[in-house]
């Protein structure tokens, strides 16, 4: 059912700063078209992982410096598999520029996203 753990989200301060951070010193490259100026830098990455720097933002029920994301084939199959089983919905499916999403806690209190990339 989940393809992959293959992006992971850092919220940050200040995403001009970190942006110059994770490419001066650590090398990574921007990926231009999936990135959003002063709002959300994404790397291109060998063996196919995302890794992103997300602005500062509020969302209610969430509280993380982080966004993990499992990919999956059905977004709104799993939705419906993981409600029935009782799991914590933080939100309900929707399309974002990146593919379909929602994201539901843990019992930790984790908020993971489940995503599923969009049609070509």
């Amino acid at each position: 059912m989940y393809n992959a753990m293959n992006f992971l989200g850092l919220v940050v301060k200040d995403v001009p700063a970190a942006t110059q951070y994770y490419t001066q010193t650590l090398g990574l490259t921007v990926d231009e078209a999936q990135s959003i100026p002063n709002m959300y830098t994404q790397f291109k990455l060998d063996g196919g992982a995302t890794l992103g720097l997300i602005g500062g933002f509020e969302q209610e029920g969430v509280d993380s410096t982080f966004d993990a994301a499992l990919s999956v084939a059905d977004v709104d199959a799993v939705y419906d598999r993981l409600q029935a089983a009782g799991v914590d919905m933080v939100s309900e499916p929707h399309d974002m520029p990146f593919g379909r999403t929602f994201q539901f806690r843990t019992p930790d209190g984790h908020v993971l996203r489940v995503f599923s990339y969009p049609a070509a």
